[in-house]
């Protein structure tokens, strides 16, 4: 008897232990929450605070710009066109 309330003893202390660590954690947790929110929260500002309009130039005036550089260049007006419609929808 007296080794089973022994065994039963340390089980609990363990047991109040795991609960303690338990506790911990789950207010650690609770804080990073709080922390990502506020964060979430600031990105969302910056997000809305700056403009996302990409201004290109126009795609023959680009285009030339390319064959001034690489005087090969195998693209065309519409290779371009495509590049830009590509920016643009990411942006």
């Amino acid at each position: 008897m007296k080794a089973a309330n022994k065994q039963l003893a340390e089980w609990d202390a363990e047991l109040n232990q795991l609960h303690k660590r338990n506790g911990d954690l789950g207010l650690k947790v609770q804080m990073l929450e709080q922390e990502l929110k506020e964060v979430r929260g600031d990105r969302e500002e910056i997000r809305n605070s700056v403009s996302t309009v990409a201004e290109f130039p126009e795609p023959a005036d680009l285009l030339n710009q390319l064959k001034a550089r690489r005087k090969k260049s195998r693209a065309d007006l519409a290779d371009v066109e495509t590049f830009l419609e590509i920016l643009g929808s990411e942006s």
